[in-house]
């Protein structure tokens, strides 16, 4: 049976590595042929390609094209039943499109939005009312696409996105024992950066702490306005900002790990910090309450608010014993975040489809030695 993952981003999207994830397991049953269709050259296509997985790389022109639909339909066409899942954008319409073509009962369409939705209201009420299951990373995003589509709350399912917690190096020690405080994600409004850039002052009048600068890890719109802002208040020599770089490296020089404001799931973010040992703190927004508890696994603070920002990072800088718990909370909580917890969510919402459409049930477990048929 064909599961087919559709990603037409062109741009590196969070939800890559949980496609890339559910594509090899897939490729491990027996019941499915797994397939992703992407963009030619998206950092997606390269990295399928990289690792031999099955693909159909399509060009980077207007991908609704006929002539797209048609190579895509050239390798639908042989399959009786088919598993459409697209993952946000233009891959929700392509599915319906292709699916509109096949015979009634032939294909499950599933769209899904792991991360932050972008919702295409042109197709919302069409596309998603036909889709099988609309799939959410957590309950605040399955709200946000019910009120805009209007569908029906039995046709979601929460599957939080899942992060490989290997491969984080120990942590580095900084000389005359500087604490860097560190945030990742793209520098835009509403994302966090200036909050804590304005945090920054507040730190600056605390004369008893150690040698302390923040990181940002990323790049963006924002990157001038938000060093005018640190020379104005006078933080600029503690601000570097390193553009786009691997967390795993930048996570082994952190002391404080401080998540974007605009984020609607936190699972990677939250993840990531907890896998490598550091202190987290988040937004007290829904989506980040599903999977904290705050003094515990993290420490949750008013969105866009500088001084209670400020003061959390105090906490964790002048409190170890607060610090370590919260990385020992971080540790325990990250098999709710696992990648093997999406891959079994995944394929048990496979099983429950199936089942639905009185096709061939499977057992949920993948077959580490088996080959796809």
């Amino acid at each position: 049976m064909l599961v087919v993952l559709l990603d037409l981003h062109l741009q590196p999207d969070p939800s890559q590595d949980c496609i890339l994830a559910l594509l090899r397991a897939l490729a491990q049953t027996k019941l499915f042929t797994p397939l992703l269709i992407c963009r030619k050259h998206s950092p997606l296509a390269g990295r399928a390609a990289a690792e031999g997985l099955p693909m159909l790389a399509l060009g980077s022109g207007w991908i609704l094209h006929p002539a797209s639909r048609l190579r895509i339909w050239l390798r639908l066409r042989k399959c009786r039943q088919a598993v459409l899942q697209s993952f946000g954008g233009q891959a929700d319409a392509l599915a319906y499109l292709l699916a509109a073509r096949r015979k009634p009962g032939q294909t499950i369409v599933a769209h899904t939005h792991l991360f932050a939705p972008r919702m295409h209201q042109k197709w919302l009420q069409e596309g998603y009312k036909a889709a099988d299951c609309v799939v959410c990373g957590s309950s605040a995003i399955a709200r946000i696409v019910q009120q805009a589509s209007g569908l029906q709350p039995d046709k979601f399912r929460i599957i939080p996105p899942g992060v490989k917690h290997i491969g984080y190096p120990d942590r580095v020690k900084q000389r005359n024992g500087r604490v860097a405080i560190c945030m990742p994600g793209v520098l835009a409004e509403g994302h966090g950066q200036a909050s804590l850039v304005h945090a920054m002052a507040a730190l600056w009048q605390v004369e008893d702490l150690p040698p302390w600068e923040v990181r940002l890890a990323g790049s963006g719109p924002m990157f001038h306005y938000l060093l005018d802002e640190a020379q104005k208040l006078g933080v600029l020599d503690r601000l570097a900002i390193l553009g786009e770089q691997d967390m795993h490296e930048v996570l082994s020089h952190c002391r404080v790990l401080v998540l974007p404001a605009a984020e609607l799931v936190y699972a990677p973010g939250l993840a990531s910090g907890w896998a490598a040992g550091v202190p987290v703190i988040c937004p007290a927004v829904p989506a980040a309450r599903e999977l904290t508890r705050d003094n515990e696994n993290a420490l949750l603070v008013a969105p866009d608010n500088p001084q209670a920002l400020a003061a959390a990072i105090l906490r964790i800088i002048r409190d170890p014993k607060l610090a370590e718990k919260l990385v020992q909370g971080g540790k325990a909580s990250l098999a709710s975040v696992s990648e093997e917890c999406m891959i079994a969510d995944s394929l048990a919402l496979y099983h429950d489809l199936l089942t639905k459409h009185g096709w061939v049930a499977y057992s949920a477990k993948p077959e580490q030695d088996g080959e796809a048929e």
